[in-house]
């Protein structure tokens, strides 16, 4: 009976702590990896939504991103997958900095992603 407790108490403690760990914000949690990361911008990108993929991007992108320029991509995002952005993922690093650079069905580089505050970002604007 004690050992029953003490599994049903180990196993409660395991998951408030896997609770505890999860991210605040309910979006955070689409850019921790890179392959989520494109999808999550691939997802904002179809819906027009420009502030919240700002937050996508690393600031010296980040005023780049304008409505005009996520209206006039937004037409051809709709007939794109997540599985034609990205065939690899070769990750690296650069000044310090984990890197994820997405290579595309095409053989063609989408973007390099940099690690930053544990957010995967796009350090350019892929959808031009």
């Amino acid at each position: 009976m004690l050992r029953r407790q003490f599994l049903f108490l180990s196993a409660l403690a395991g998951g408030l702590s896997l609770l505890s760990s999860t991210p605040s914000r309910g979006d955070n949690h689409s850019l921790v990896d890179p392959k989520a990361s494109i999808a999550h911008q691939l997802k904002l990108l179809q819906a027009g939504d420009v502030d919240k993929l700002k937050e996508c991007f690393t600031l010296r992108q980040k005023n780049k991103i304008t409505k005009e320029l996520v209206a006039s991509s937004q037409q051809a995002a709709t007939h794109m997958s997540i599985d034609d952005l990205i065939k690899t993922i070769q990750m690296g690093e650069f000044e310090g900095q984990k890197t994820a650079k997405i290579t595309m069905q095409n053989g063609r580089t989408l973007t390099t992603l940099i690690l930053t505050d544990g957010k995967w970002l796009s350090d350019t604007i892929w959808f031009k």
